[in-house]
């Protein structure tokens, strides 16, 4: 096998929507660059909204919402949608089976086939410290640093994407504003800003996200309530945490830590 042609990157999520309301600067920056954007997962959001009250199930959700994503992956510039076939957990109770609760070993397991497979240089997945607040995010984020560890014997970058703490506390100010009674002013959101290694710069393809947000169209989009000012902040910027290499400190990064491409991964 010859080298790769165009180096990978592998974006790992939790639910449809999380690629565009969460990274959909980055997918649409790092595409237009000539990257490959691998997007997976976990869950098809069935226990999620529907602001449409189209649908009479999760299941019909599900169908209806990973539409939803593969329309948004396309607009983005994401070159391949692939779905890991667990559930959504909801945001609390027992978590049923099959979803991404409760399948700890399954979902390492699928994420373990999906870095083999693809070889990405970048691995991308969202916060293990669950500062957004749900409980699905930190558990795929969880799963893909351990599907990593183990898996990848290559030269490849990982990162876990993240809501720095002061952004947070911009937008429960401003939610607070308009609701007095709004208990998220008294919530500990976000990641601490010092644990931010890099931030990439997104603006240039602001209409491309929020085109790719408005095909969710069962989802009650998380910015309709905030300022413009306040909204550019969240999908014009990406906050990372490099985990390997391991960051070592020093100015935070503007751009992601690209290895060069190789063909297939070293054994061990």
């Amino acid at each position: 096998m010859g080298e790769k042609s165009v180096a990978t990157l592998l974006l790992v999520v939790a639910h449809p929507d999380d690629e565009s309301f969460g990274c959909g600067a980055l997918i649409a920056a790092t595409g237009l660059e000539g990257t490959e954007v691998i997007l997976c997962c976990a869950s098809r959001g069935e226990l999620g909204e529907d602001a449409t009250g189209r649908y009479s199930s999760p299941e019909a959700l599900g169908r209806a919402r990973e539409q939803e994503l593969r329309e948004s992956a396309q607009i983005l510039g994401a070159r391949r949608v692939e779905f890991l076939d667990l559930t959504d957990s909801g945001w609390d109770g027992e978590a049923a089976p099959g979803s991404i609760i409760a399948e700890r070993e399954r979902l390492d397991g699928a994420i373990e086939r999906a870095l083999r497979a693809h070889h990405p240089e970048v691995v991308i997945t969202m916060d293990p410290t669950g500062s957004d607040g749900h409980r699905d995010h930190a558990a795929v984020a969880a799963a893909t640093t351990r599907a990593f560890t183990r898996a990848v014997r290559w030269p490849a970058s990982l990162y876990h994407w993240c809501l720095p703490h002061s952004l947070m506390s911009d937008w429960a100010r401003e939610i607070a504003a308009q609701d007095p009674a709004s208990v998220y002013l008294e919530t500990d959101l976000g990641r601490p800003d010092e644990d931010v290694t890099t931030v990439l710069g997104g603006r240039e393809v602001l209409d491309r996200v929020q085109h790719a947000m408005a095909c969710h169209l069962t989802q009650t989009g998380p910015y309709q309530r905030i300022s413009a000012e306040l909204t550019e902040r969240f999908i014009g910027y990406d906050h990372l945490v490099r985990v390997h290499p391991p960051w070592q400190g020093g100015r935070t990064e503007t751009a992601l830590l690209w290895p060069e491409p190789v063909s297939e991964p070293l054994p061990g």
